[in-house]
């Protein structure tokens, strides 16, 4: 009885111990997880890195604690698995840079304990159901993008926006300079109001038609932020105060003289914005508004017999100037081709009187194997004529600028002016086919253009290598477990000294 005795005292002595021992544990682990969970929501950061690259401008900063609405970012930029080795080990760079510098942003905000941007990683693909929240909040092309968003209006960032890119390789971040002009864009109370020009026929858009309705368009640009009106100018009689940009889709009839005369000072002395997308015949006073801009668009037809050519006879457009305006450059990353419809040059005119503050850039191109036919209104086979027609390539879209500022006392107007060839890309049937919307919308955000408002300097990529064969590389691995091994072999012979 006395044996049994002490053998239970001894189970109910280690059952203390192991209690004590699982209440050590259990209390260790609770302090780990409540200290991590503090330091995860209140931390300081420091930034020891090459010219302060883990931080964000003093610029930045000082804005971000002045927000007054919250503004939040998703990013949806995912790693290619099914590229290359060198391939797939860029993409993960790209993605890991880009997710800390969107962190910086979201920790920066605090303000009191309160965020005022918050930000989370989104794979469309892998979380279908938080994949589709986005797409109905922000339109369909969400992938591989940055989207910041305040309230109703949103901003989306793509990989051209935030590096130079030159012969495939990132040469310098501008990332911080895109999202902080971004947020300053989408944060602002200011509306950008854009008009569309109405009665000559042109295209609606709050027409739902395929080939003639714009509402595709529209609802890209509504999603975008962008308010939407119409406006006559023949019955208005004046451009409206609010109007940020007028856009001329496709008259089918001649502008009168005062309302040419609206737009030329629209233009010119209210630095204003303005995007024409033309459609096939006469542009009765528009050429002339193009004139003074330095543009022509002859009233030809673009005809190419190569495979830049569809199956429907539509202009597949894939040639990009060698130094692609920001407007194409994610085109020109993507390999994305336009899809024109019945297509005219829009081109330099060299006959336009020299302009030292006005700039001309050409946006995507027909094919060398292209030519502008005049004799098109025949019909039957074109066929190219030396001595009438323009061989290309040909310029299908061009952007004009000019500086505005004063100079001798005199006022000079400003104003930005895009004109396309072609009104058929962006109709119902096309807009999101290809790169089509791209380049409608690229145009839009560019004509805008707010990054101006920061001056913020983008930073160098720096990239590291490590070159060495595979003899060196187990050699090092041997004196990186010299260490390792000694500890262990310390370890184990102070364990047998103390059975002993």
């Amino acid at each position: 009885m006395r044996r049994s005795k002490k053998f239970e005292n001894f189970r109910v002595v280690g059952t203390f111990r192991a209690i004590n021992l699982f209440l050590q544990i259990f209390l260790a682990a609770t302090l780990f997880i409540g200290l991590n969970l503090i330091a995860s929501r209140h931390y300081i950061k420091y930034d020891f890195s090459k010219n302060r690259a883990n931080s964000l401008s003093p610029e930045s900063v000082a804005y971000l604690k002045t927000l007054k609405k919250p503004v939040e970012i998703y990013l949806t930029m995912r790693v290619d698995s099914n590229s290359g080795h060198a391939a797939n080990a860029e993409s993960k760079a790209i993605l890991k840079e880009i997710t800390r510098l969107l962190e910086l942003y979201a920790y920066s905000s605090s303000v009191g304990g309160e965020r005022k941007v918050k930000f989370a990683a989104v794979d469309p693909i892998v979380n279908r159901k938080r994949g589709d929240e986005l797409a109905l909040r922000f339109g369909r092309d969400i992938e591989n993008c940055i989207i910041i968003s305040c309230e109703d209006k949103n901003k989306k960032l793509v990989l051209s926006d935030l590096y130079d890119i030159e012969d495939g390789k990132r040469k310098n971040f501008k990332g911080e300079q895109a999202v902080s002009s971004a947020i300053l864009s989408v944060s602002s109370d200011k509306e950008n109001k854009i008009y569309f020009v109405k009665g000559h026929g042109e295209l609606s858009y709050k027409s739902l038609k395929p080939n003639t309705g714009l509402s595709e368009f529209a609802n890209a640009l509504s999603l975008s932020g962008y308010k939407l009106d119409e406006v006559d100018l023949n019955v208005s009689k004046k451009i409206p105060e609010d109007a940020d940009m007028l856009v001329i889709a496709a008259p089918q009839t001649s502008f009168l003289p005062r309302e040419l005369d609206l737009v030329r000072k629209y233009l010119s002395k209210n630095n204003g914005r303005v995007v024409m997308f033309l459609g096939m015949g006469p542009i009765i006073g528009l050429d002339d508004i193009l004139f003074e801009w330095g543009l022509r668009s002859d009233d030809m037809m673009i005809v190419d017999s190569a495979e830049y050519e569809s199956s429907t006879g539509e202009i597949i457009a894939r040639v990009f100037p060698s130094k692609p305006h920001p407007v194409v450059k994610y085109l020109v990353d993507l390999g994305l081709p336009v899809q024109f419809g019945s297509a005219r040059p829009v081109r330099e005119d060299l006959g336009a009187a020299v302009d030292g503050n006005l700039s001309l850039f050409p946006l995507i191109g027909s094919n060398h194997t292209s030519w502008a036919d005049k004799s098109y209104k025949r019909g039957g086979k074109l066929v190219y004529d030396d001595a009438a027609d323009l061989k290309g390539p040909l310029p299908l879209a061009m952007i004009a600028t000019r500086k505005g500022g004063s100079d001798l006392g005199l006022d000079i107007g400003g104003g930005r002016l895009a004109v396309f060839g072609d009104e058929n890309f962006i109709t119902n049937a096309r807009f999101n086919a290809l790169g089509n919307s791209k380049l409608a919308m690229n145009t839009i955000n560019w004509l805008f253009d707010e990054n101006h408002s920061l001056n913020i300097a983008p930073r160098k990529v720096d990239r590291y290598s490590l070159v060495i064969s595979r003899g060196e590389l187990k050699s090092l691995g041997l004196k990186f477990l010299i260490l390792p091994a000694a500890i262990l072999l310390a370890g184990f012979l102070t364990y047998l000294l103390r059975r002993q």
